[in-house]
């Protein structure tokens, strides 16, 4: 039902930017260069670089975060059989970089923005600090799990590399705010690397425009 909405506030939107009086715009207006910010899986997160000609276009997006606990768990609950001592591998801090580029091509235009199909790609690298920890028993069935504490063993460190890809395409819209500002509302249908498809996550980006 989420889905079935978001789709129907998109095109809904589209239709009502569309129902105004269709203009021709000068030839210097036919070419556009933006930059900004975007948020999506098929986009990337982060800055953004958008370039329009009079059809076609493309977008490229670069960013960055490191983000996660810096410490381990003191205490874990979970169902490990009454052992009395158990070694868990825990994700710590990561670091996230990722780029993005997708082709823009445009379907219709007027003074209320721009309706477009777009497709293309994305990467994210993630670099994870894990911790081997090891856990005695205090409590068992306290509730329905047990209750175990981390031991003064000292913990092993090691970091894991993920990869992760996207492929899609999908449909956007580039609606004038005014004042060169623009904003970007897009919902695509994507596909990761383990071709598992993730479908009608929306997007979203705003852009200066200049010449």
């Amino acid at each position: 039902m989420k889905k079935i909405l978001i789709m129907a506030g998109l095109l809904a939107l589209v239709a009502i930017a569309f129902a105004q009086p269709s203009v021709v715009k000068a030839d210097k207006d036919n070419h556009l260069k933006g930059l900004g910010v975007h948020f999506g899986t098929l986009s990337a997160n982060g800055f953004s670089y958008r370039s329009f000609g009079k059809q076609h276009g493309y977008q490229i997006t670069l960013g960055g975060i490191t983000l996660g606990d810096r410490d381990e768990e003191y205490v874990h609950f979970g169902e490990y059989n009454g052992q009395q001592q158990i070694t868990l591998l825990e994700d710590g801090r990561r670091t996230n970089l990722n780029v993005g580029l997708n082709y823009i091509k445009t379907l219709a235009q007027n003074r209320t923005g721009r309706f477009y199909v777009f497709g293309g790609g994305s990467y994210l690298y993630s670099r994870v600090k894990q911790f081997e920890v090891d856990f005695e028993l205090i409590n068992d069935n306290l509730t329905w799990e047990d209750e175990y504490r981390r031991m003064d063993t000292a913990d092993r460190v090691k970091w894991d590399n993920r990869h992760y890809y996207y492929v899609g395409a999908g449909l956007g819209f580039d609606f004038n705010l005014g004042q060169n500002f623009h904003w970007a509302v897009e919902l695509p249908l994507t596909m990761n690397q383990d071709t598992e498809f993730m479908m009608y996550i929306p997007q979203t980006g705003l852009y200066y425009y200049f010449d």
